[in-house]
């Protein structure tokens, strides 16, 4: 029988009420939470029912009632935070982007394998029942091999709407906050690029604003991506192959229809499925049967891919020029 697992919330702030609440929503146990402010911790705790209150973050991660901890901090701290509950001996399920850089994310890694404690990146779109049909479709070959994805993801989220996103000492920019899921898929249709291409435009303060990515590979497929938080795009995604396509309508990294086409634009298939609440909950039934299977890492999102994926995105801030004050 799987064992129940206790959450511990470190963070309360951005996206975590979401994951709360989809968490709930599959019956998951949150037993603790801890933010930097105890109102704002008994506020949320209030909301959710949850019962152990912590006024800090080394308070949380010794509970003896926490089995594996949700990070949701701003990437900024997310080495910190994750190193702090890892050291602790507790799981971890670590808000995407995974660290500001690949150096701080193989020091997770490197920590998680020491303590002997899974470790997984929370990209929640790989578990979400759209994107576990695309790959079925994928798998069966329906469209052959795949060559080309497109991806987009493009929100006008200007200072008013989104302040962190412009702040580079909290690792702002369009490509680790949006960027990440056309990626994230490129790697995981194609595998990792043996070239990049990067280009940017940046804001005032040197953090990103729009960002266009080529990814070329060895068989000579390629991927187009493109982020912005400047600009509103049709922020979906294409998989392009040998004997149709994938299109995946906006916003491509949720719960949304997708359409399968052969090479003469005839419809194979028509996927449309609602879910109960935004989709978080998937990741987290994921990671709960990989811990209760012994697992210290996801096969569909390892720490290696992380590694790889943060790999990439240094390159292109290389390319174009992002470099975060604690670099």
């Amino acid at each position: 029988m799987s064992k129940e697992l206790r959450w511990g919330f470190l963070g309360a702030g951005g996206i975590a009420p979401t994951v709360a609440t989809d968490f709930q929503i599959a019956g998951l146990k949150i037993q603790a939470v801890a933010t930097r402010d105890l109102a704002r911790t008994n506020a949320f705790a209030d909301k959710f029912g949850i019962p152990n209150r912590h006024e800090n973050y080394a308070a949380l991660v010794a509970d003896p009632e926490v089995d594996i901890v949700y990070v949701s901090t701003t990437q900024n701290f997310h080495e910190r935070d994750a190193l702090l509950v890892i050291e602790a001996g507790k799981h971890l399920l670590l808000e995407k982007p995974f660290t500001l850089n690949a150096k701080q994310a193989i020091a997770i890694q490197e920590a998680a394998k020491h303590k002997g404690v899974f470790v997984m990146e929370a990209m929640w779109t790989r578990f979400l029942p759209t994107m576990v049909e695309v790959f079925k479709v994928l798998s069966q070959g329906d469209i052959g091999k795949p060559r080309i994805v497109y991806g987009d993801h493009s929100q006008y989220l200007p200072v008013t709407k989104a302040p962190r996103l412009s702040d580079p000492e909290l690792g702002g920019g369009a490509l680790l906050d949006l960027g990440i899921y056309p990626i994230s898929l490129a790697v995981r249709v194609l595998g990792l690029p043996k070239a990049v291409t990067g280009k940017a435009t940046l804001s005032d303060r040197g953090v990103d604003e729009i960002t266009s990515m080529i990814f070329e590979y060895e068989d000579g497929s390629h991927a187009i991506l493109e982020t912005s938080m400047v600009t509103a795009g049709p922020v979906s995604a294409t998989i392009h192959g040998t004997k149709g396509r994938i299109e995946i309508e906006r916003s491509f990294y949720e719960q949304v229809p997708f359409t399968v086409f052969d090479v003469d634009n005839n419809v194979l298939l028509r996927y449309e499925e609602k879910i109960e609440g935004r989709g978080m909950q998937y990741q987290a039934i994921h990671v709960e049967e990989c811990i209760n299977s012994g697992f210290k890492e996801s096969p569909i999102m390892s720490l290696s891919e992380t590694v790889a994926i943060m790999k990439v995105m240094d390159d292109i801030r290389s390319q174009t020029g992002v470099k975060y004050p604690n670099e």
